[in-house]
C-alpha cells in the first residue's frame, strides 16, 4: 500500500479528516517512496547477479517539511515510513545525533570517521527520516556539515520535519556563520515544503485526564501525592537520590516505574537531551512539582524544559505536573517563544485521557 492509499484508507474509515495540504505533502513523499522502491529492486537484482550498483546509484532528492506545531508533519512522515518496504531509518534528531556521537567516540583516531559512519549507515538504510530537525547547540551545529556531506556522498535520502525553514536553523547560535554551508547542503539535497498553520489536529477532542494541577498550593500538593500513589500502584518507594551519568539528582520519591522530581532539581541546571532520554528509558511515569512562570531572561531553564518535554513526548511516557500557571502562561515572553509553542501543544496533548490510555496499553510493566 502506498502512502497516499494508506491516507485515503484512514479517511474512508473516518479515523482522520481529509486535508488538501497534507495530501500535497504526501504526493511529494510518494515520489520519494517510488524512487526508493525502484532503487531497492535494482540493488537486489544487481546483488543477485553478483554485480555492483556502485556508480549507477543516483541521488534521490529528499524532503524537508516545515511548519508550526500540530499540522501533521510527524503524522505524514510516519505514514511514509510505515508504507516503505525498502531499507529505512527513522529517529528523532536528538536520538540520531546521540548515535553519531557514540559512533565517533568508538572511532577516535580514525582519519575520516564521519565517512566511515556514513558508509555504514548506507549499508543499513536508503533513507534517513529525522523528526523535529532543530539544531540548538554548537557541538551538533559544527558536526552537522561534515555529517550531512558524508551522508549525501553515500546517496542517502533525507526526509526531515521541522518547525523552521532551513534558513532559520541555529538562528543566533554561536559561530553561526560556520553553519551556513550546512543550510545550503540541506537546500541542495531536499525539496523544501511549507505546511502553514491552520488547524492543530492534536488538540481535537481533548478530554483532560486530570494530570496538570494549578495554581500551586496545598490542594495541588495533595493531588500530586494522590497521583504518585495511583501511578506507582502503592508500591514501596525510595527517597534516595538517583545517579545519572555520574551525577546525583535529588528526587521526592521513586518506585521501579514511577519517579517524582522538583522542577528545579530536574531543569534548574543545564541538562542535555541525553540526560532526559536516559531517564525516559528507566521510568514510565514522571511527576514534576512546582514549575514556575519562566522569565524571558531564564534561557537555560526554558531550554531544559523544552528539551525535557520533547524527549518525554517522543518516548511516550506519562507526565504529571503541578505549576504556577496554566500551560499557555508558563512562558509569556522571551526569545524561545517559538520553540515553546511546540512544548505547549505537546503538554496539552499529554494531558489528554487519550494519551494516558494509550500509554497504559503500551507501557512496559518494568523499566527496560
Amino acid at each position: 500500500m502506498t502512502p497516499l492509499q494508506y491516507y485515503q484508507q484512514q479517511v474512508a474509515l473516518g479515523l482522520i479528516k481529509e486535508d488538501s495540504q497534507q495530501k500535497a505533502v504526501l504526493q511529494q513523499l510518494q515520489q520519494i517512496y517510488r524512487a526508493l522502491l525502484k532503487r531497492d529492486r535494482q540493488q537486489k537484482y544487481f546483488s543477485s547477479a553478483g554485480l555492483s550498483l556502485l556508480g549507477l546509484k543516483k541521488p534521490i532528492p529528499g524532503l524537508y517539511i516545515w511548519g508550526s506545531v500540530g499540522v501533521g508533519k510527524t503524522f505524514l512522515m510516519d505514514i511514509f515510513y510505515h508504507c516503505l518496504t525498502a531499507k529505512k531509518l527513522r529517529l528523532h534528531l536528538h536520538e540520531f545525533m546521540e548515535r553519531i556521537h557514540k559512533e565517533l567516540a568508538k572511532q577516535q583516531g580514525r582519519k575520516n570517521p564521519l565517512d566511515d559512519i556514513a558508509h555504514q549507515l548506507a549499508r543499513e538504510t536508503h533513507v534517513v527520516c529525522l523528526d523535529e530537525f532543530f539544531v540548538f547547540n554548537i557541538a551538533d551545529a559544527m558536526l552537522m556539515k561534515g555529517l550531512l556531506s558524508a551522508l549525501f556522498r553515500e546517496k542517502l535520502c533525507l526526509v526531515a520535519s521541522s518547525n523552521v525553514h532551513p534558513d532559520d536553523l541555529y538562528k543566533n547560535g554561536l559561530q553561526r556563520e560556520n553553519f551556513i554551508p550546512t543550510i545550503e547542503l540541506i537546500k541542495q539535497n531536499t525539496h523544501i515544503i511549507h505546511m502553514p498553520s491552520h488547524h492543530d489536529y492534536r488538540l481535537e477532542h481533548i478530554d483532560q485526564a486530570g494530570v496538570f494541577f494549578t495554581p500551586l498550593g496545598v490542594n495541588a500538593e495533595r493531588l500530586m501525592e494522590t497521583s504518585f500513589q495511583h501511578f506507582s500502584n502503592h508500591q514501596p518507594f525510595s527517597t534516595d537520590p538517583i545517579r545519572l551519568f555520574d551525577r546525583t539528582i535529588r528526587i521526592r520519591k521513586k518506585t521501579s516505574t514511577t519517579i517524582w522530581f522538583e522542577f528545579t532539581d530536574l531543569c534548574g541546571i543545564p541538562r542535555s537531551q541525553k540526560d532526559f532520554l536516559a531517564l525516559a528509558q528507566q521510568y514510565r511515569t514522571f511527576l514534576i512539582s512546582h514549575i514556575p512562570i519562566i522569565r524571558a531572561d531564564q534561557d537555560n531553564l526554558i531550554t531544559s524544559f523544552i528539551n525535557l518535554i520533547d524527549v518525554f513526548y517522543d518516548a511516550r511516557v506519562k507526565v504529571v505536573i503541578s505549576a504556577e500557571a496554566p500551560v499557555e502562561a508558563l512562558y509569556p515572553e522571551g526569545k524561545k517563544r517559538f520553540d515553546f509553542a511546540r512544548t505547549q501543544s505537546r503538554l496539552i496533548e499529554m494531558q489528554s485521557a487519550t494519551y494516558f490510555t494509550k500509554q497504559e496499553n503500551t507501557a512496559n510493566p518494568s523499566p527496560p
